[in-house]
This record gives C-alpha cells, sequence and structure tokens, in this order.
C-alpha cells in the first residue's frame, strides 16, 4: 500500500517479536457499522421515518439499555425467550429516549431495533478471522479490551469471533475505560502474562497507544486506509501485516 513503505517494519518486528499474548480493540479495529453512520444515527432515523416522537440521543443510551445484557441474553436461547428478551430491550430503549409509542410499539418495533442495535448492524473487517486463526494456532493468548456496553462476548459469538478470544474485557463491566490502564491491568491479569509481553492493537492514539503504553505494554496503532506514523508510534495499515511483524509470515493462510 502506497505510503507505508518508509515504516521499517524491521524495527517493529525486534519489537514486537517477545510478546506472549495479543490484546485487540474491538470496533473499527475488528469490525465496523455496516451503515457507516453509527447505531445511534441509524436509530433515530428509524423512529423518525415510523413517526416515533423521542428525545436526543445519548451515547450513554447505548450503556443504559444494554445494561443487562450479558446476563439476560445469550445467543442460544429459545427463538420464543428471544424475542421476549427482544421486546424488553425495545421497551428499555422507548423509556430511556421517551419515545412515544402506542402500548405494543415495543413489540411491533422489536426486531428492526435489534436489527439497528444488535451485532448484525456491525461487520467483521476482511482480514480479522484470518489472522485472528494464524495468530491462535501460533501459541498466542488473545483478549479484548474495549470500550463498550455489557454483553459484548454474545456480540462476538454472533459475529463468529467468539471462539477467537480467551477473555473478553468491557469497560461497562469492569468499571474502567480507555486509556486508564487499570483495563489493561485487568486484561493482562487475566491473560496471566506481565504487561511488557502483551501487545495491544487498536485505531486510537488516545485510548490504545497512550492507554496501553501507561499500562507498560507495547502497542501497535491500526490505521486502515490512513496514512502511516512512523516516529514513536509504530502503525500498520491491516492487520494482515501482523504474522511478519510477529515473525509468522510463512503461515498466512491458518495452516496452523
Amino acid at each position: 500500500m502506497q505510503g507505508w513503505e518508509a515504516c521499517d517494519t524491521r524495527i517493529m518486528s525486534v519489537q514486537f517479536g517477545d510478546v506472549d499474548a495479543i490484546t485487540f480493540d474491538f470496533y473499527n479495529t475488528l469490525v465496523y457499522h455496516r451503515q457507516g453512520s453509527g447505531r445511534g444515527a441509524v436509530l433515530m432515523e428509524y423512529l423518525a421515518s415510523h413517526g416515533l416522537e423521542s428525545g436526543p440521543w445519548e451515547h450513554q443510551v447505548l450503556y443504559d439499555v444494554f445494561e443487562h445484557h450479558g446476563e439476560e441474553y445469550s445467543p442460544e436461547l429459545s427463538a420464543e425467550a428471544k424475542q421476549h428478551y427482544l421486546v424488553r430491550l425495545t421497551e428499555r430503549v422507548f423509556e430511556r429516549l421517551d419515545v412515544h409509542a402506542p402500548d405494543d410499539g415495543a413489540r411491533d418495533h422489536a426486531r428492526n431495533v435489534w436489527g439497528i442495535l444488535g451485532p448484525t448492524s456491525l461487520s467483521v473487517f476482511p482480514d480479522v478471522l484470518d489472522i485472528l486463526g494464524i495468530l491462535r494456532g501460533a501459541g498466542y493468548r488473545l483478549a479484548l479490551v474495549s470500550n463498550w456496553q455489557c454483553g459484548l462476548r454474545h456480540f462476538c459469538a454472533e459475529l463468529g469471533l467468539g471462539d477467537a478470544f480467551d477473555y473478553v474485557v468491557v469497560s461497562a463491566e469492569v468499571g474502567w475505560e480507555k486509556p486508564d490502564p487499570e483495563i489493561f491491568h485487568e486484561a493482562c491479569s487475566l491473560l496471566e502474562t506481565p504487561c511488557h509481553r502483551v501487545l495491544h492493537i487498536g485505531d486510537s492514539y488516545v485510548d490504545d497507544i497512550e492507554g496501553a503504553q501507561s499500562a507498560g505494554m507495547p502497542a501497535l496503532l491500526l490505521q486502515r486506509g490512513g496514512s502511516a506514523i512512523c516516529g514513536d508510534t509504530p502503525t500498520i495499515p491491516g492487520l494482515d501485516q501482523l504474522p511478519d511483524l510477529l515473525g509468522l509470515s510463512g503461515r498466512l493462510t491458518g495452516e496452523a
């Protein structure tokens, strides 16, 4: 990819060659929003298109309505139980946003609201599954570290990422948000690996790079389609460069 050749990957491979575990950011690192506008914007457009008046959108709405998602929901629920849950979730959405809807409005809109807020609103980047398979096959322990709502592990399961990670560390569940070093320390503790031997990868310079480094971890900035930042910030344009940096260049097809 033009513009990335200036970064010396040989230097990065030396720096990252002695890691035993890898942590990843979730949103815009492993997955992206299908429509590109975000779940909140799509939800507000949906409500307006159905003549449902509501209060203003706040990002905190997602944290409030998914507060019990980890414990109340499971991808393994029966169709009937899942429908009951989706209605309850939609009721929470309507209550939180002060949506003026008929008494049966939550039931009527539950499937559509779930499609807007749930995992099918997201897509996995094309390079993710192969690279995660290579890393697991090479013996790396893997974890997610994300500023996200409760129940991210369920999202991962429904996006085909459920078996890729040993742990999913979520801000809403542990009480720390990136760039707080404590959320990274929690991941390293669960991985039973010293922080200096855990590589973190994410797309935010502040949350991912500064946060991980403040916890004593090496960090790698992922800028998909962006401009390289060499200097003191090792940067890659895609996860497909990871095998080379980690000395796994002969295993790009995931045979391991």
